[in-house]
């Protein structure tokens, strides 16, 4: 069937404005994300100029694949390893009363128990990129709040990874087969430990197979074969297939060719076209309409979050011996979401468990987070 002409301008006007917005939010000091989001705000709901398809939703996809191989590929176990059991307490409690924050106004609001389990999972985890991008904007990379939020974050991630393979099986089998939901639970644990392990030492092994090779591009094409039968396998096998890109991600890391070779290559591709369009498409379905009328509950939703993050992940820094204005800056460097909240609203979505007039709330709040992340490090500096 040949391809509607339509949807090469509609890509052409998403990705043009996607990175001229982003381009504009970077220059503000602000992460890409934001302006992506806004950029698709304004050619969709706003100007009507691009509208929702499903050819540009598959393409978008993609956008989610690349995303979280990329994550996975810069999470190194063994640059936080010493701060891994602070790490994850603090992560998990932040995560916990992040869910149970969302859950509650979701299930408070509208009655609905799969809509206030979606909030909650929605708010679990923060976005690494974002929370560090604003740390360094100070002055603070590599410092010994820098490293502890790393920690932090890292582990964050994982737990942002179990809780979305969680809900996508959920999504599909339901409550009436828990025990499967259990035990995929299980299982992600299991490749974690198989990945950290086995997995890596046999990857960077493979890889290095094709560095002789005369093709230039392909330790990109290598790469990203495995991703995508990874990521297809893991569909079949019940786990989503943006968390089989993740952990693949993590197998890989640990070769010497991934920061150096890989990397490089796949954020080319990756942030040069596939992520940006993800963010800007997301943002293509938004209800301005309930923007307006829910603002009420999104700013509720952001402040409960945001003091759920400095709670859980800040100030229980004190029973490791933290120090105050590093309880508030990791406890801020948490309150920004980001990519895996839009996945997780994304997934709901297509299933139909959110309208989109929820699905507009999540994203609403997730920029709202993002806005004011360095805003709140700017107050935080002077904190003795």
């Amino acid at each position: 069937m040949a391809l509607e002409v339509q949807v090469l301008l509609d890509i052409a006007i998403i990705l043009i404005t996607a990175k001229i917005f982003g381009e504009i939010a970077e220059r503000l000091k602000f992460s890409s994300l934001v302006g992506e989001v806004i950029a698709g705000i304004t050619v969709g709901p706003l100007l009507g100029l691009v509208h929702p398809s499903a050819f540009l939703s598959q393409v978008a996809s993609f956008g989610i694949l690349f995303l979280l191989f990329l994550i996975g590929l810069n999470t190194k176990f063994d640059e936080f390893k010493k701060d891994i059991y602070r790490g994850s307490f603090l992560a998990v409690a932040g995560a916990l009363i992040s869910f149970v924050a969302g859950f509650m106004i979701g299930y408070g609001v509208f009655n609905n128990m799969e809509i206030g389990m979606v909030l909650g999972a929605a708010m679990i985890s923060t976005s690494t990129a974002i929370s560090l991008r604003s740390l360094i904007d100070i002055g603070e990379f590599r410092s010994t709040v820098y490293q502890k939020l790393t920690a932090v974050t890292s582990a964050d991630d994982v737990v942002a990874v179990l809780a979305l393979s969680l809900l996508t099986t959920y999504f599909t089998y339901g409550v009436v087969e828990i025990w499967k939901i259990a035990a995929l639970f299980f299982a992600v644990l299991g490749f974690f430990f198989l990945i950290l392990t086995v997995g890596s030492k046999f990857m960077a092994g493979f890889l290095q197979m094709f560095s002789k090779a005369r093709d230039d591009q392909i330790l990109l094409s290598i790469p990203l074969v495995i991703v995508f039968i990874v990521a297809f396998v893991s569909e079949h096998v019940g786990i989503a297939g943006v968390i089989g890109a993740f952990l693949i991600g993590m197998a890989m890391n640990r070769s010497h060719l991934a920061e150096n070779v890989i990397a490089p290559k796949i954020k080319t591709i990756g942030f040069g076209f596939f992520i940006p369009l993800f963010f800007a498409y997301s943002a293509l379905i938004l209800d301005i309409g309930a923007l307006v009328s829910y603002s009420g509950i999104i700013i509720l939703l952001v402040v409960a979050v945001s003091f759920a993050k400095l709670v859980g992940c800040g100030f229980l820094g004190k029973i490791y011996n933290f120090g105050k204005k590093e309880q508030i800056m990791i406890g801020i460097g948490m309150i920004p979401r980001g990519e895996y909240s839009i996945i997780i609203a994304q997934v709901a979505l297509t299933v139909g468990v959110l309208t989109q007039q929820i699905y507009t709330i999540v994203i609403s709040a997730v920029l709202l987070t993002i806005i004011i992340t360095p805003i709140l490090f700017r107050f935080a500096e002077n904190v003795k």
